[in-house]
């Protein structure tokens, strides 16, 4: 389907193997979507899937022209979203988790954006009920602020929103689970306020977590090796915006 060029908003929302949920899933975006009174589109990412969620996704799309669906069999959580964020097409661009985001939250989350843009709006969960969860995510979030001087209590919180020339300007890059971290990293170095949306927390739609002890040792030394690889240009880019 040619994408429309009229796009405002565009959401990306990468899944992986929730065939027995994600036509649901799908469903409950569009009503919080048209309820934002701009055109927006819905690209939706399968991410090397072994079910049929490509399938299932491309039902909702046949559908509803504003549904597009890319499949990413390569895999990799930051390559689906990067994927989806280059086909898009509008001025302001979310990406969202598939598994756990309230659909509900995006009209707020687009007028928080509008009332501080240009800005990263995103949501902050303030409590998830899982106490080794929390644990974990506050040492991610303190490690980015001790390496990058991060300040966000959420650094991979999700829906985020952003305008397309910070998209364009940052040159995101990372395939796999550090991309919201390298989006935070970026905004602040390029100096674009993030505004937060708190929130208690989500259920899972369907389907069981894939995030371990093995996910988080890789979060933690994923942000070491970013730090060393990002940590001269960012520099030079502060110096040069300070200057």
């Amino acid at each position: 389907m040619t994408p429309d060029r009229s796009v405002f908003f565009s959401v990306v929302l990468p899944c992986r193997n929730q065939a027995d949920h994600i036509g649901g899933v799908l469903e409950k975006y569009i009503p919080p979507l048209d309820a934002t009174g701009r055109a927006w589109e819905l690209i939706v990412v399968p991410n090397a899937c072994t079910d049929s969620t490509v399938e299932a996704a491309d039902a909702v799309a046949a559908r509803r022209r504003e549904v597009r669906v890319l499949e990413n069999p390569a895999g990799g959580w930051g390559r689906s979203v990067l994927m989806g964020l280059r086909a898009a097409v509008g001025e302001v661009l979310c990406y969202a988790n598939s598994a756990r985001t309230d659909p509900a939250l995006l009209p707020g989350l687009l007028r928080l954006y509008e009332a501080h843009a240009p800005c990263v709006a995103k949501v902050v969960r303030c409590r998830r009920g899982a106490p080794l969860r929390e644990a974990g995510s506050w040492l991610y979030n303190l490690e980015a602020h001790l390496l990058f001087g991060v300040e966000a209590p959420d650094i991979n919180g999700t829906p985020k929103l952003f305008p397309r020339s910070f998209f364009e300007q940052a040159s995101l890059e990372s395939s796999g689970d550090l991309l919201d971290l390298e989006l935070m990293v970026k905004a602040a170095a390029l100096g674009l306020q993030v505004a937060e949306l708190p929130v208690e927390g989500f259920s899972r739609h369907g389907g069981k977590s894939s995030t371990n002890l093995r996910t988080a040792w890789g979060l933690y030394g994923g942000a070491l090796r970013m730090r060393l690889m990002l940590g001269r240009a960012l520099g030079v880019r502060r110096h040069c915006r300070e200057g």
